[in-house]
């Protein structure tokens, strides 16, 4: 009987071990799920702020041009104004001379 009670006592922490070990087994296997899982979700999301970045920088380089564009046709329209501005100052100055004599 005693042999059975020695037997019984160290069986007994042995199968709780077990026990506590595959209970651990199973939480490690579903931690390890969910991990990749959400590597796989920030995979996916720095992919996506990439492709975002890519247009953003792009919509900045078409703005840049859009800008340098706008610039150079106000340069233009301000070059033509200043010679329609002198072109009616020199009809002006040829009326008044025509209209003292």
């Amino acid at each position: 009987m005693k042999s059975l009670t020695k037997l019984a006592a160290v069986i007994l922490p042995l199968t709780l071990m077990t026990a506590c070990a595959n209970t651990n087994m199973a939480e490690m296997t579903a931690l390890k799920a969910s991990v990749e899982s959400a590597q796989s979700a920030a995979d996916t999301a720095l992919s996506a702020a990439k492709s975002a970045q890519s247009s953003a920088d792009t919509a900045l380089r078409t703005a840049n041009d859009a800008e340098a564009t706008a610039n150079s046709a106000r340069s233009t329209a301000d070059s033509a104004q200043s010679s329609v501005d002198e072109c009616c100052a020199k009809i002006d100055r040829m009326f008044e001379k025509a209209m003292s004599k």
